[in-house]
């Protein structure tokens, strides 16, 4: 008798505040991969995501807010910005809380409740997904058109481009790229070498992070590839270009395809 596979939506409220909150799709098919949106402006694909998970089975989280890149942390009455892609060490909460809010004195009480935010926060979003048992973790992110000083108006930092030049300038924190010469802000950011064969063979821009950011300091941003690293999980990040504000253009299909190829690595490998 044919399965049939059920999905599952629900909200689930953080704790510590209520107006922070993780969407939540599970699929009644028990697989060990987890998919995560961290960034609540880059949403281009969830839908499809959802979908996949109804045929193929997982867990997909999309953490919300007030549909903006980062989160507005409540302390004490007032507001405190942090990138919720860089919570997920102790040094990456550290540095998002200095770096989006510079008034914010390091001896205070709301920085101590602040940084004690962010880190219940990240274990809510881990435990959510799941992390523990998974044994695969796929963000889906959308970036702007080009990147910052490549001399044609860019945006941001996410380009196969300027991770090319990074490596060539032997940036500590990559180990691999390979322009396929499609579109520079479409690419997968990942972290297994296995993952990248298949990946350029099908013609797909690619970024292999260098595990050493596992263990040196410098190179421990928060973010969930590092994390991945350091509690070797399988790290696969679906990257494609978004418009903004009418710069650029959202490039569904393009990043549609590249789900499509995610779920068939999953599928044939784990």
């Amino acid at each position: 008798m044919k399965l049939i596979a059920l999905l599952l939506l629900q909200n689930i409220v953080f704790p510590q505040q209520p107006n922070i909150s993780l969407e939540v799709t599970t699929s009644s098919i028990q697989k060990p991969w987890a998919f995560i949106a961290p960034h609540e402006n880059e949403h281009i694909v969830n839908d499809y995501v959802a979908q996949k998970i109804l045929q193929h089975g997982g867990v997909f989280v999309i953490l919300r807010q007030h549909g903006k890149r980062h989160i507005q942390l409540s302390v004490n009455g007032k507001q405190y910005e942090a990138d919720p892609n860089r919570i997920f060490t102790n040094k990456g909460r550290i540095a998002t809380l200095r770096r989006l809010n510079e008034e914010l004195a390091l001896d205070s009480h709301d920085y101590k409740k602040a940084l004690y935010k962010l880190k219940a926060l990240s274990d809510f979003i881990l435990n959510t997904m799941r992390a523990k048992t998974a044994s695969s973790w796929i963000a889906i992110h959308n970036n702007t058109d080009g990147y910052d000083d490549d001399g044609k108006n860019g945006r941001g930092t996410i380009s196969i481009k300027r991770y090319q030049k990074k490596l060539d300038e032997r940036a500590k924190y990559l180990i691999d790229v390979f322009d396929a010469g499609k579109d520079e802000d479409d690419l997968f950011f990942i972290t297994e070498t296995d993952d990248l064969d298949i990946m350029s063979d099908a013609k797909f821009n690619t970024v292999l992070q260098n595990p050493a950011v596992s263990t040196d300091p410098n190179e421990d941003d928060g973010s969930l590839s590092v994390l991945a690293e350091m509690q070797d999980k399988r790290y696969i990040n679906v990257e494609a270009e978004r418009s903004d504000n009418g710069f650029g253009s959202d490039h569904v299909a393009e990043q549609q395809e590249m789900v499509d190829l995610t779920f068939k690595i999953l599928t044939s490998t784990r």
